[in-house]
């Protein structure tokens, strides 16, 4: 591991981008992979995570429901019956 400290800017939305050495370390290759933070003693770690679910825990309607849902932009759901509310009517 290198001690090198690699800096970058933070935007006015509070992003920033990766360095690419770090990327390339955490194989982090699409828009849209999934990154995770988690604070320590020494700092913040950073972590590149594939979050899968198994496709036989749902039927092809209920994925193309959820798919559906993902899709659409709007307020969050405030509890898990709103959301399972809305999954049915769709």
């Amino acid at each position: 591991m290198s001690s090198e400290i690699m800096i970058t800017k933070v935007s006015s939305k509070g992003q920033i981008t990766i360095p690419l050495k770090i990327r390339e370390t955490l194989h982090i290759k699409d828009r849209g992979d999934i990154v995770g933070f988690q604070v320590t003693k020494q700092g913040v770690l950073l972590k590149h995570l594939e979050l899968t679910v198994p496709e036989e825990d749902f039927t092809q309607e209920e994925w193309a429901k959820l798919e559906r849902l993902a899709k659409r932009k709007g307020k969050p759901h405030t509890s898990a019956k709103k959301f399972l509310k809305e999954l049915e009517r769709l």
